[in-house]
């Protein structure tokens, strides 16, 4: 399968320039990727979005490090953090609001219909993979029923190197809804990406070292 995306995860404009012109067509801007990626400061998102023109540039909505189940003032924060995107010119956005290994649905439709409310587009990011594995194709068609066409997920959890997770990533590619990209990261490198795209029959991959 030819990769038409390699989406690099950065946390810095200088990071994303170097990705950019190394040949990722995708850029997924944060801060503290050693924490899994939070939301970065106001003046990197500024310098990004003037620096990478010409291609997407996501940016990561999440307060913490750790689990996904925010409390109020954490959500709220969220919530803040969409609407300065939106004041920036951000177009794309990544979060996950995951409790108990349930998507939690009444954090994800708010926040979801802020964003739809300020024309940002939505990823669900690797707290899918805190979900229960049953509850996953549920999760992928109610994420695809509200607006939600693109899930990166690890197929596990993270420190269980990617080879040894194709098994899940292959279910969940071959039984996601038809609008539903899957989209496999942590793990993916240069060395690699072409074998895994080939295994799963993806073409769009992500990771911090995918150029």
């Amino acid at each position: 399968m030819t990769i038409t995306i390699k989406e690099a995860a950065v946390d810095s404009v200088e990071a994303a320039r170097q990705m950019r012109d190394k040949g990722a067509n995708r850029i997924e801007l944060n801060s503290q990727l050693a924490l899994g990626g939070l939301t970065p400061d106001t003046r990197t998102i500024i310098d990004t979005l003037i620096a990478i023109d010409d291609i997407p540039v996501i940016i990561m909505v999440r307060p913490r490090g750790g689990d996904f189940a925010y409390d109020d003032i954490e959500l709220q924060q969220m919530h803040d953090t969409l609407q300065q995107i939106a004041d920036l010119g951000g177009q794309l956005v990544t979060f996950g609001v995951v409790r108990d290994h349930l998507l939690d649905k009444k954090a994800m439709l708010a926040l979801i219909t802020r964003a739809s409310e300020l024309n940002l587009e939505v990823i669900m990011h690797m707290a899918f993979d805190d979900i229960h594995v049953d509850q996953q194709q549920s999760t992928m068609y109610w994420l695809s029923e509200h607006g939600v066409k693109r899930i990166l997920t690890h197929g596990g959890q993270l420190e269980t190197p990617i080879f040894d997770l194709l098994p899940n990533l292959q279910v969940l590619v071959n039984t996601a809804p038809a609008d539903v990209t899957i989209l496999p990261g942590g793990g993916i490198n240069t060395e690699n990406a072409q074998r895994i795209a080939d295994a799963l029959g993806v073409s769009e991959v992500h990771g911090s070292k995918i150029v």
